[in-house]
């Protein structure tokens, strides 16, 4: 009995209240731990003033790391596009003087320099210049009526006087063998 007397004391003396805090006979908070609360909640404040402004510039940063990021990789792609589109038009563009090379080629095989010194002088391989010269055989050979390759050939090999060649590997002013 003594010590449910002195248990149903203590309960009206101090209860614990729900939000925790130890009220008394009264009923209220006392004043140093309200006084407290507000301490700590002022301190928290400022602590999560501090990480809420330490967050909005962390966000900050990330937002122009993306912006940035995106304008680059823009700016790449856009290059890119032009970038092709401008090898596209000199793939075009060097169709014919590819064809004129060929022709050239054709051209040497035509002068009577055999594929080991065409090879040489153009700088080709052996096979490039099988393969270049049965591409111009079967396209037809060169010479047939049609000069404008004859400045482009030029340089490309010996004449049939036995000037010097104006190309390929060999040293310029050297004799043309044949």
């Amino acid at each position: 009995m003594f010590i449910d007397a002195y248990q149903e004391g203590f309960k009206g003396v101090c209860r614990l209240g729900f939000s925790g805090y130890v009220r008394c006979m009264s009923g209220r908070i006392s004043a140093s731990r309200a006084s407290a609360v507000r301490a700590a909640q002022q301190a928290k404040a400022a602590r999560d003033a501090v990480r809420l402004k330490r967050e909005r510039q962390v966000e900050s940063a990330l937002a122009d790391f993306y912006e940035q990021t995106g304008r680059a990789e823009h700016l790449r792609a856009t290059a890119r596009a032009r970038a092709e589109k401008i090898l596209a038009e000199a793939e075009t563009a060097a169709l014919e003087p590819e064809r004129l090379a060929r022709e050239a080629v054709g051209k040497l095989a035509d002068l009577g320099e055999p594929r080991d010194q065409i090879a040489e002088l153009t700088g080709l391989s052996l096979p490039e210049v099988r393969t270049v010269l049965a591409e111009v055989a079967e396209a037809g050979r060169p010479g047939s009526g049609d000069r404008r390759d004859t400045d482009a050939i030029a340089t490309a090999g010996p004449d049939p006087g036995g000037a010097t060649t104006g190309c390929g590997d060999a040293a310029g002013g050297e004799p043309a063998q044949g």
